[in-house]
């Protein structure tokens, strides 16, 4: 999939998010978009050994379990927006995946540490950094448990589970993109202001299919508003037909 297939951002860096352009589903329509989500997920889960992708001219590898660029088009849309946010600055990126967010931001010359839940995930961003011979510090745990408490950083950025969902989820591959109560963006948000810099931006990576009225009220809670940085509009999965539009918002303090 290369950068231009994807819509210009409609909106230009720093807009205020004046209001949510979240999606007013129905029940049905919530159904059908969750048995979509699903769909993709069995999708990638039928993948049980190692393969290759291309997402511009960076080339990874993909292990089994792991949330996989090729199957959903927000990892690399996020990939693309960051290196020109974080520029050489130091990056905490959280919930890397295949890593494809941390390697764009490092190749770009930013210090970077990128952490996941997913064990399996964990391996398979330390391939692909050893891969493009990237110094990322990639390291296993939940959110900031793996961070030192004097660890600060220029930027923290979570291209988070989208779904709002109401039973706990354990499988790892399904909490990439399923979060119980939304309890893991919780500590998210709660978390962040401990590892910022002064002046650091705490960012999120999000569409309109999330629920945004939560999170923006999440943000309120935590002393911040929203600000819309970067937006697009395009498909959900390579070749697909339905439409989602990707968000990336900073958390500015009031």
């Amino acid at each position: 999939m290369e950068r231009d297939r994807f819509i210009k951002p409609l909106r230009t860096i720093g807009a205020a998010a004046t209001s949510l352009p979240a999606r007013e589903f129905s029940p049905a329509e919530k159904e059908r978009w969750r048995s979509v989500i699903l769909g993709i997920y069995q999708k990638m889960r039928a993948k049980r050994r190692p393969y290759e992708i291309q997402c511009g001219d960076v080339c990874l590898t993909v292990l089994p379990n792991v949330y996989a660029p090729k199957f959903f088009t927000d990892s690399e849309w996020f990939a693309h927006q960051l290196p020109a946010i974080v520029g050489t600055g130091s990056l905490l990126e959280i919930g890397t995946g295949t890593g494809i967010i941390a390697i764009f931001c490092a190749r770009n010359g930013a210090h970077v540490v990128a952490t996941d839940i997913n064990p399996d995930a964990v391996k398979n961003a330390r391939i692909n950094a050893a891969r493009h011979h990237l110094n990322i510090s990639v390291r296993e745990g939940n959110l900031y448990e793996p961070i030192e408490p004097d660890e600060k950083f220029g930027f923290i950025f979570w291209a988070h589970p989208f779904n709002n969902w109401e039973t706990p989820v354990q499988d790892m591959l399904l909490r990439s993109g399923m979060d119980y109560h939304y309890e893991g963006l919780k500590g998210y948000i709660a978390g962040a202001k401990k590892h910022l810099d002064h002046n650091g931006k705490l960012l999120l990576g999000t569409g309109d299919s999330a629920d945004l009225k939560t999170i923006a009220s999440l943000a309120k809670e935590n002393g911040y508003s929203l600000k819309l940085l970067r937006e697009t509009a395009t498909s959900l999965e390579e070749e697909g037909n339905n439409m989602i539009k990707y968000l990336l918002y900073e958390f500015a303090p009031h």
